[in-house]
């Protein structure tokens, strides 16, 4: 082979190395996606923890609004939209930048707080006003307030079926409330004092969290009834269900523990003792973990679904309550 057809071969190959190593380059870059992030309000710090769920360790921790409660992701996860009860507004963050992006006027005691898959439409339960207020985000102005029961707090947004439930706690009711119109569409009598909803995978069983009766109302959404009511520790807060829909964790934070509930024969599988005075809760969307933010001593317990038992606890800041589905 002459020297000038070796070096002509070899640089062919050296291009096609290069050509295929790019490529490889390429593709893992394009798969590569941050871990899961956990985002908690912590009410009594005006701050929000971030979390990274691989490493179970807090990141970065953001200042938002005054007295912060309730906490929403869009589907993506690059956009969290933060409830603040004093400051009466909404705290919004980009969450590739992990920066405060705006904050959105909304008046009245916002409490609760969910979104579309999207995160263009926002919802905001106003628990002194007794209303909803629908904000586009874009546009960061409200599009529709409706009225609904006395004291809503939890929400939860349906957008496959184009259904918005909200508890109302001073009603004894969780009502469901169409998206297109705005209609309320049906009122359900529940336990006492519901505040946290959990709604199942496929959308067929609504979960109300009753604090002052200390049970959970399961309700058949396609019904829009009461089908069970399990009873579960005392002053439970909020609730989260995994995603293959087979359990629903409750927070009850006067026993400062987790119930764990099977959905399939509707009873209490476990109690897992957690941090002082539990409220939030989510899971990872592999089901392996979920994570309890703990008001009493501003922390979050992380519990391993294939043992439940409590693998860690992180300390988070004061209050740390996050209202929400706060895990993406």
């Amino acid at each position: 082979m002459s020297k000038q057809l070796c070096l002509t071969f070899n640089k062919a190959v050296f291009y096609k190395i290069a050509f295929f190593l790019a490529l490889s380059l390429s593709i893992t870059a394009c798969q590569t996606k941050h871990p899961p992030y956990a985002y908690i309000t912590n009410q009594l710090s005006d701050d929000l923890s971030i979390i990274d769920t691989s490493t179970q360790l807090v990141i970065k921790t953001i200042p938002v609004g005054n007295r912060p409660v309730g906490i929403a992701l869009n589907s993506s996860g690059n956009k969290a939209f933060i409830s603040n009860s004093e400051g009466q507004d909404i705290t919004v963050i980009d969450t590739t930048t992990m920066q405060v992006i705006s904050h959105i006027p909304v008046g009245g005691g916002p409490v609760g707080i969910a979104t579309n898959n999207d995160g263009s439409l926002i919802y905001i339960a106003d628990w002194y006003l007794h209303k909803i207020s629908v904000i586009n985000s874009v546009s960061t102005k409200i599009v529709a307030t409706f009225i609904v029961g006395k004291s809503p707090a939890g929400m939860v947004v349906d957008e496959q079926n184009n259904r918005l439930y909200v508890a109302n706690r001073d009603d004894n009711t969780v009502m469901t409330i169409d998206t297109n119109t705005y209609k309320i569409l049906n009122t359900i009598s529940v336990g006492t004092a519901p505040f946290g909803l959990a709604l199942s995978p496929d959308g067929g069983s609504l979960y109300s969290v009753n604090v002052r009766s200390s049970d959970i109302s399961v309700i058949d959404t396609k019904q829009a009834k009461v089908t069970a009511t399990i009873n579960v520790g005392a002053w439970p807060y909020c609730a989260v269900v995994s995603p293959d829909g087979s359990h629903v964790f409750v927070t009850n934070q006067d026993d400062s523990t987790l119930s764990v509930i099977d959905t399939k024969n509707p009873s209490i599988l476990h109690t897992i003792d957690v941090g002082d005075s539990p409220e939030g809760v989510d899971i990872t969307s592999d089901g392996q973990f979920v994570y309890v933010s703990n008001w009493g001593d501003g922390t979050v317990s992380v519990i391993n679904t294939d043992t439940f038992q409590v693998e860690k606890t992180i300390k988070t800041g004061k209050g740390s309550r996050a209202f929400g589905r706060f895990i993406k």
